[in-house]
């Protein structure tokens, strides 16, 4: 613009730089949430537990692990009490089939969802 370069340019110019960057939720945020969600702790989620509650946010944890971080189904593994690869998988794919199955569990999906992505305002 061949604008002098002062103190306000480069504000201005910076504001705009760092609004188009994306932040990423951390499994640990996503885990509280969902677990706070449903009134469990999260050391419940990460135990071996296979109380179906339990099971079931742990595999939405999974779920949203999977779709809204970089980590990979190992290390997503890992956040919840060493748990396989395939363990997140099977969790994905269920919670998937879920949603296309009950919509009062696709609706508290979306919920979540809205939840989590208000971190990234």
């Amino acid at each position: 613009n061949r604008k002098e370069v002062d103190i306000e340019l480069a504000k201005q110019m910076m504001k705009n730089f760092v609004k188009n960057v994306s932040r990423e939720i951390s499994i640990d945020y996503i885990q509280k949430l969902v677990c706070d969600f449903y009134s469990i702790s999260v050391e419940l989620v990460k135990s071996k537990t296979r109380k179906r509650e339990i099971v079931q946010a742990r595999q939405i944890s999974m779920f949203f692990a999977k779709d809204l971080t970089k980590a990979s189904l190992k290390n997503i593994g890992m956040h919840f009490g060493g748990r396989d690869h395939s363990t997140v998988i099977h969790a994905v794919q269920s919670v998937s089939d879920m949603m296309d199955i009950d919509s009062k569990f696709a609706n508290s999906m979306d919920e979540l969802r809205k939840k989590m992505k208000m971190k990234l305002v």
